[in-house]
């Protein structure tokens, strides 16, 4: 699974510790990026290699770069493919988010991210689809054409129709590690896969908050600035931007990861990108994609349903100027 590295600076700054516990680090590669965990423990066990046993199970689940993969066997067309657990709480929460943002945030826009060249193919300017390209591609995307049965199997209305769950699946891959974390009975710890992250806890070992900065997503990667440091527990962040996965054509027209499944477009919204605190981060990831392909007006219409949620978009006007919306719940987590 590749995705965009989300703009997400952990801050973290301690002393040797007092006591038994430690702050703990485990780095590696994972689902086409990089994977970072902080965890304070009184014990010395390496939990690396779990770790990578469990990112690895997800891979044959959801990524569609692994051609032994279950997703890879059922956009090929293999009915008796039996998803797991994994797949069918993806499918489950896509579902939930596809209904809440009308279609918006749909995982079988898989025909359309490989027509634009945002797949494993990539492709050459003159490749680019037509508007009767797109009519005949649109007919294969919608999350009401495709059925999770009791039996763990998928039925699809048309064999051409393709999962891509890259929207969703880190987030929730974050959930699940922190999940085994909560196994081995540590309750301190920041897990970050590919920018999207859970937190629990606290700096026990410096008795501090953990702390997250939110860059600036105009920003190159080495002039890093802030638009916002946050503390919160017990919960998952995830930013999605069109700010860096992005290509540009001759006439300087962009064209953006984040495809509108009913227009089949990959022009990009005015948002530039969407920051999402909520209970998990599978949640948080898949809101953050919806945000971006509805755009600013849509988005705060939602967010007046949902006064509850703690959103951060960056958004330009007509003016190309940069600018912020903050929900009041994404405010008070803000502490500098």
């Amino acid at each position: 699974m590749k995705k965009i590295l989300t703009l997400v600076t952990i801050i973290l700054i301690s002393c040797q510790p007092k006591n038994r516990e430690a702050i703990y680090l485990i780095e590696g590669e994972a689902q086409g990026s990089t994977y970072h965990i902080k965890y304070i423990s009184d014990t010395k066990e390496d939990l690396k290699p779990s770790i990578d046993s469990i990112l690895r199970v997800i891979d044959l689940s959801l990524s569609t770069y692994l051609p032994a993969s279950a997703i890879t066997k059922i956009n090929e067309g293999d009915s008796t493919v039996v998803v797991d657990n994994h797949f069918r709480t993806v499918f489950e929460a896509s579902q939930q988010i596809w209904r809440e943002s009308g279609g918006l945030f749909d995982p079988t826009v898989g025909v359309l991210v490989n027509a634009w060249g945002f797949g494993k193919k990539k492709i050459e300017e003159s490749d680019l689809p037509t508007d009767e390209t797109l009519e005949k591609l649109k007919q294969y995307v919608g999350f009401d054409k495709v059925q999770l049965t009791d039996d763990n199997h998928i039925r699809k209305k048309d064999s051409h129709i393709l999962f891509d769950f890259n929207a969703i699946a880190q987030g929730y891959t974050s959930d699940v590690v922190a999940a085994y974390l909560n196994t081995k009975g540590i309750k301190n710890y920041i897990v970050e896969i590919a920018g999207e992250m859970f937190l629990r806890g606290k700096n026990v070992v410096d008795n501090k908050p953990w702390t997250i900065g939110v860059e600036n997503p105009i920003k190159p990667l080495d002039d890093k600035e802030l638009i916002a440091t946050i503390q919160f527990s017990d919960k998952g962040l995830a930013t999605s931007g069109n700010y860096r996965k992005v290509w540009v054509d001759s006439n300087g027209r962009k064209y953006v990861h984040s495809i509108n499944p009913i227009t089949g477009k990959s022009t990009p919204s005015d948002v530039l990108s969407a920051t999402v605190v909520a209970p998990t981060t599978m949640y948080a990831d898949g809101y953050a994609t919806m945000f971006m392909v509805m755009g600013l007006e849509k988005s705060k219409m939602f967010l007046e349903k949902h006064p509850d949620m703690a959103v951060l978009l960056v958004y330009s006007n007509d003016k190309n100027e940069e600018l912020i919306f903050k929900t009041k719940s994404f405010e008070k987590l803000i502490v500098y």
